[in-house]
């Protein structure tokens, strides 16, 4: 039988199938770790982490009972903690040679006593001052300071910038009053030198130093 050409061609092919890239990896949001699963610590890194949690806080312990007893017996370093009085004449005495003027080693009455006493040069404006303490009986503190160089620098920087508040009498003699916070300050120049009383804990305190300033400081 005679065939037509066109019966002998080949089969048309089939059209290929489309092929798809490959779908890209998720990328983790923000914050999420990478990785699918928690990693799990063996028996012997949990032992490691334990061991060194309980050293850290052993040394912690420590360090604390070490530092309770230095803070206790070393309290901080504020005027009304010292106790221990001192020899204000021979301090005054060693301040003097280099004074020009008389520093006051004030006679305290019964209970009452000078903590502290120091020569001050050269802090202030070059000012050189005289500097004390004194603790009362009824634990009080005035910080006492006499200068034969005083000016208003000077004055501010002693008395903190306290403001002035007029004027304040003592058995008749003035003194200038000035005042900041909890402080009071009395001001008076006594001959060659200005003397300067500060304390938070009232006018009577300081009234009663006053008095002692004005019976035992020449000049006045």
């Amino acid at each position: 039988m005679t065939q037509h050409p066109e019966d002998l061609s080949a089969p048309a092919s089939a059209p290929a199938a489309a092929t798809e890239p490959p779908a890209a990896p998720e990328t983790p949001a923000a914050g999420e770790s990478p990785l699918p699963f928690k990693p799990v610590l063996t028996a012997s890194q949990a032992k490691r982490a334990n061991q060194t949690l309980k050293g850290m806080i052993i040394s912690v312990v420590l360090t604390v009972a070490v530092a309770i007893p230095v803070v206790l017996i070393n309290p901080g370093n504020k005027a009304d903690t010292y106790r221990q009085p001192v020899d204000v004449t021979a301090v005054a005495s060693q301040a003097a040679a280099d004074a020009a003027f008389t520093p006051w080693a004030p006679a305290m009455p019964e209970g009452d006593y000078v903590n502290f006493a120091r020569w001050i040069t050269g802090n202030i404006d070059g000012i050189k001052y005289w500097e004390l303490g004194v603790v009362t009986h009824d634990e009080k503190f005035v910080w006492v300071r006499q200068s034969a160089d005083a000016n208003p620098s000077w004055l501010a920087t002693v008395t903190d910038n306290a403001t002035p508040a007029g004027e304040h009498v003592v058995d008749g003699n003035a003194w200038e009053l000035r005042k900041k916070d909890k402080d009071q300050v009395l001001i008076s120049k006594f001959g060659d030198s200005t003397v300067v009383l500060t304390s938070e804990s009232g006018i009577e305190t300081l009234d009663a130093l006053a008095r002692l300033a004005q019976q035992q400081i020449p000049g006045s």
